[in-house]
């Protein structure tokens, strides 16, 4: 039988779930969250049915009950019926409501939202990501959104001090599902990293990922299409001086703590390329770094840095990935996210804002503040159990169904 809006399930029937996140297929932390959110759900509710928005479908072949609608226009009128056959449609986790990247991007998912309930009768936002939105239009199109949504939770108290604004009713926090994956076992990540010629040899591993960077601007052509372009945009003076004063941060706490530094890129898609930016701090340093070690699995990403020392990070999910193993955590933000996931941590102390680190070469600063993380983890993992508790508080919720 069809669930549409007008429509009654029949008794028993298992409760189907329509999840609409952000990019799976290449954001090794958008596939944490989604990973995570379907493996919650069924540990509640094992017959709950889940449809997902990806690419990739082969990814998904061993995640029991779930299904996929493809990504993009070929995939509209599955995704429609499959708003119209929910029971509900959660729309996050993760960073989709803010215009950072592209000003369409706000307007983008506001209309996402609206379909999902012209068809669905609940959806829920999800620990969203929400901000920066510093164009007119990014709130109205925000405010719009949240209009359609039952219930608006966000991730942080970033995100959420600016949705108060924005939504009928104050947001509840419901902290990032990545926390909630389980991480690879340790003897397995460690025969991992021997594989990639990572020497064990009780010295210090610090782990460190950035994105590209360049000061902010508000832009009508999100980065993603831009990338495809035959005329792609010059270089920016601050990216390029971004890599060389990362690599000078990591030569002194290498040569301070005499660690081995690897690269960890989360995000390696073309618009991305968080492996490129790795590669480029790895050319700068004048020490002997380690290799450039690509996962494309969270899992195992997160049994990584359960190995590790400290872990330094210009993206925010690999923070998220090694805190949640109890691995001290250094941010490089780009974002108000970073500041509001460590203000949750307790660790406001650990994080600095990009723009002036490369305006004002706070090198030395940076280098202290790393040095100051190795072996600061305690009361990390029961800020973390905390944290964890809450979304699976909100998840079982959902999983259940209305009383």
């Amino acid at each position: 039988m069809t669930a549409d809006r007008g429509t009654r399930r029949p008794t028993g029937a298992p409760r189907r779930i329509l999840i609409l996140g952000g990019d799976i297929d290449g954001n090794l932390g958008d596939r944490a969250i989604l990973q995570a959110t379907c493996r919650e759900l069924r540990a509640t509710s094992p017959d709950v049915e889940i449809t997902v928005v990806s690419g990739e479908p082969h990814r998904w072949e061993s995640e029991p009950g779930v299904r996929v609608v493809p990504r993009g226009a070929r995939g509209l009128a599955r995704l429609a019926r499959a708003a119209a056959e929910s029971d509900l449609v959660l729309c996050g986790g993760g960073g989709l409501f803010q215009d950072d990247d592209s000003l369409v991007k706000v307007p983008y998912w506001a209309c996402r939202v609206g379909l999902a309930r012209l068809l669905c009768r609940r959806v829920l936002g999800y620990s969203l990501g929400v901000g920066p939105l510093r164009a007119p239009s990014s709130r109205l199109f925000a405010r719009l959104a949240f209009g359609c949504m039952e219930e608006v939770t966000v991730r942080d108290p970033g995100a959420q001090r600016l949705a108060e604004s924005l939504a009928r009713r104050p947001p509840p926090i419901v902290p990032d599902p990545a926390l909630l994956l389980a991480a690879a076992p340790a003897e397995t990540a460690r025969d991992w990293l021997v594989r990639q010629g990572v020497p064990l040899d009780g010295s210090p591993l610090i782990g460190f990922t950035s994105r590209r960077w360049s000061p902010p601007r508000a832009r009508l052509i999100p980065h993603r299409v831009r990338a495809r372009l035959p005329w792609p945009p010059a270089p920016q003076p601050d990216a390029r001086r971004l890599v060389v004063l990362l690599a000078r941060v990591l030569d002194e706490i290498a040569a301070k703590r005499g660690a081995h530094v690897l690269f960890l890129p989360s995000y390696n898609v073309v618009h991305e390329g968080d492996d490129r930016v790795c590669s480029a701090v790895r050319d700068a340093m004048t020490s002997r770094p380690g290799p450039i070690l690509h996962i494309d699995e969270p899992a195992l990403y997160k049994g990584v840095a359960a190995q590790l020392d400290v872990v330094f990070s210009g993206r925010m999910h690999p923070t998220i990935f090694a805190a949640s193993e109890g691995t001290p955590v250094v941010g490089l933000a780009y974002s108000p996210k970073f500041h509001g996931f460590f203000e949750l941590l307790g660790r406001r102390d650990r994080v600095m804002d990009v723009e002036s680190f490369v305006h004002e070469t706070r090198v030395g600063e940076l280098v202290a503040m790393i040095d100051r993380a190795f072996g600061a983890s305690a009361g990390l993992a029961d800020r973390v159990q905390a944290l964890r508790e809450e979304t699976r508080v909100f998840l079982r919720r959902v999983a259940e169904g209305p009383a």
